[in-house]
């Protein structure tokens, strides 16, 4: 049983294995200290070995134990009713919210080059949250702008991922925000 549940573990080791000695067969110099493309194959490589090992001694070392133990999904779907009382009400559907996320999000694709990734993405975010019936303005506010400027840096500093800069005026945010971040 233990040999079963671990075969998939070590075949998919064994790919990401040879994946990523082919990948570090790419040859590319990075620029300026940068880090160059050949580096997020590896390191989604290392964390799928890490998975995969983690995983087979998991089923090795503890097996039957931890087989029979209920994950938290397990815990949650035990206190879940089966169906609502007759006396308790209906839970509310919102189809109409469905659609206007949607029309947001296709509104945020057209308006994103010209807005800039930063506002049009803090303004996305705020919306969606109030549209989602949230109503606490000052979380959206912090959350839509600190989300925002970690999506930015996280893109254009560590991975190097080019963002639409907006046109003016709206470029000259992303421009302040960038200076501010050490980006060049």
């Amino acid at each position: 049983m233990r040999g079963k549940k671990t075969l998939p573990y070590v075949i998919v080791l064994a790919i990401v294995g040879f994946l990523y000695f082919r990948a570090t067969q790419i040859d590319f110099v990075a620029p300026g200290g940068r880090i160059g493309p050949d580096v997020w194959p590896k390191a989604i490589l290392v964390l799928a070995a890490v998975a995969c090992l983690y995983e087979i001694a998991k089923n090795l070392l503890f097996g039957k134990w931890v087989r029979d133990m209920p994950g938290v999904l397990g815990s949650v779907l035990k206190e879940v009713p089966g169906q609502a009382a007759p006396d308790e009400p209906a839970l509310a559907s919102y189809p109409h919210l469905l659609w206007i996320g949607i029309a947001m999000t296709v509104l945020y694709v057209v308006l994103i080059e010209k807005l800039g990734f930063f506002l049009c993405t803090a303004i996305y975010m705020a919306l969606f949250m109030w549209v989602g019936r949230y109503r606490r303005p000052g979380v959206i506010v912090a959350t839509s702008l600190i989300g925002s400027l970690a999506f930015m840096f996280m893109f254009m500093k560590v991975v190097y991922v080019s963002l639409p800069l907006g046109i003016e005026p709206f470029a000259q945010v992303s421009f302040a925000l960038m200076r501010a971040m050490g980006i060049k």
